[in-house]
């Protein structure tokens, strides 16, 4: 029964990657054109009608991998995530689903996303779209994303810039804590919990699963990091600063759970 199950799990992973490539793919090269029609080729609501759209659609991704039978999501504290905006967002990033749930839940998502990934032909139309590339200008990035974050939008950023390496400490670089204090924006963490995240992780194999359950997902909304108190400090100090409190305050969830 556990090797049917695994075969399984395996399978709804599978399918669930092609349908979500497949989707993301129809829905830039077809709904994407229509949303510039019904914005008036205006690219201020070209991309919040887009965000919008985004958040559904991600949530109706992780809905449909519930009900699978893949992945299993707990969110705590919730009632914070009402009425976010202009937040930078941030979290650990143990698996290659962390994004996709963080845009399920977190309503207005920007996103500094890998300029590696305009190369994939299913996500290059949106990121292109919506999100900042990291392989442009930093200053540039920085701009853009002050834009963002002026017009409300919460601006997802995973410190360690990549997934965690099993079994290794976290290597926060200093990203978040310069667009938090360029923009002068409060934020937000959360922190993924749950089971080990087998078939998910960085160098995992695609067709490795947890041996012997689904995927759980234990989000907690933590309380907010005023950007204020570091505002005060001379600049690289209030960066490293805000980034070792960043740090902190995950790693300490982390170890009282």
């Amino acid at each position: 029964m556990t090797k049917i199950l695994y075969i399984k799990r395996v399978f709804v992973k599978l399918f669930s990657f092609f349908f979500f490539g497949t989707c993301s793919l129809i829905l830039a090269t077809a709904l994407f054109p229509l949303l510039h029609l019904l914005s008036g080729f205006s690219e201020k609501r070209f991309k919040k009608l887009a965000r919008k759209f985004n958040h559904k659609y991600f949530k109706l991704f992780v809905y449909i991998m519930e009900f699978l039978g893949g992945i299993k999501v707990n969110l705590y504290e919730k009632e914070s995530l009402k009425n976010l905006k202009s937040t930078v967002v941030i979290a650990n990033h143990p698996s290659l689903l962390d994004v996709v749930i963080l845009f399920s839940i977190i309503p207005n998502a920007d996103c500094i996303v890998k300029g590696a990934l305009i190369q994939n032909k299913f996500l290059s139309p949106i990121i292109r779209n919506l999100y900042i590339p990291n392989n442009i200008d930093f200053d540039k990035q920085l701009q853009l994303g002050k834009e963002s974050l002026t017009e409300g939008n919460n601006l997802i950023i995973f410190p360690e810039g990549t997934r965690s390496k099993p079994n290794e400490p976290w290597l926060f670089k200093k990203g978040a804590a310069r667009f938090a204090l360029f923009s002068e924006s409060n934020v937000l963490p959360i922190y993924f919990g749950g089971n080990e995240k087998i078939g998910l992780r960085k160098y995992d194999k695609l067709i490795q699963f947890h041996p012997t359950e689904k995927y759980i997902y234990n989000l907690y909304v933590l309380p907010p990091i005023s950007t204020n108190e570091f505002l005060e400090m001379p600049y690289s100090m209030a960066v490293t600063k805000l980034n070792e409190k960043m740090k902190e305050v995950l790693e300490n969830k982390s170890k009282n759970i």
